[in-house]
């Protein structure tokens, strides 16, 4: 689905609360996220304290605009929410890596546990059930 400039600048510029919201809704409905990686991996992302994250984007668009600075040469790599939900969100648990729902080139996304993510996702999944 191609997004409108102004569709894309609206949300760019939206708080991280309606960042998130969309996010939800729109990883559901399309059943799929994007996150960046390269030849040698995904991207991390560090929270305040220094800890591991995992950046998400609920469209390729929103994730290639944050592909600047220390990600430059990332490219946007779609995920499939089923299996994000059910073995990604899960391992990263297990690791101890958060999550950082839709970040901006200017703004912090919203940090969660992995727990707290997978619930959210699987809310909204169940709308579409």
């Amino acid at each position: 689905m191609k997004l409108s400039q102004s569709q894309f600048t609206a949300l760019m510029s939206s708080s991280d609360t309606a960042r998130f919201k969309h996010f939800i809704g729109r990883a559901a409905d399309c059943e799929r996220l994007w996150s960046l990686r390269d030849a040698s991996g995904w991207v991390v992302a560090v929270d305040c304290a220094g800890a591991p994250g995992f950046p998400v984007w609920p469209h390729l668009d929103y994730a290639r605009a944050c592909a600047t600075g220390m990600w430059a040469g990332y490219l946007p790599a779609e995920i499939d929410v089923h299996a994000f939900t059910e073995a990604w969100l899960p391992d990263m648990a297990e690791r101890g890596v958060s999550v950082e729902v839709f970040p901006t080139p200017s703004a912090r996304g919203v940090w969660m546990r992995p727990e707290e993510l997978q619930h959210h996702l699987a809310d909204e999944l169940d709308k579409y059930a």
